[in-house]
């Protein structure tokens, strides 16, 4: 039994802009006290199948990765200041 949905909302002026072009963001969040990094990549859709892809070229391998072995179709995606994003969760090292 799935226990209630948890709604965070993150205003777009806490994104960090890691690469300068809005392609990737980056936040940290602390959930129960475990510090995650929270990253957004830009994606858009290719083609008849409407198949996602990273708008960055720099992301392009890390976001097939992400498909490849995260995935069973496309990844909902988040709009933030008007623009699809795919987010990643990691822990702290």
């Amino acid at each position: 039994m799935q226990a209630e949905i948890i709604t965070l909302l993150i205003p777009p002026a806490m994104w960090l802009d890691i690469d300068g072009d809005a392609s990737r963001l980056k936040c940290v969040l602390s959930i129960n006290g475990t510090l995650m990094h929270l990253e957004a990549l830009q994606v858009h859709y290719v083609g008849r199948d409407r198949e996602q892809c990273a708008v960055s070229p720099r992301a392009e391998k890390d976001f097939e990765l992400l498909c490849r072995y995260g995935s069973e179709g496309q990844f909902e995606t988040t709009d933030i200041d008007g623009k699809p994003y795919v987010l990643i969760a990691t822990p702290f090292t």
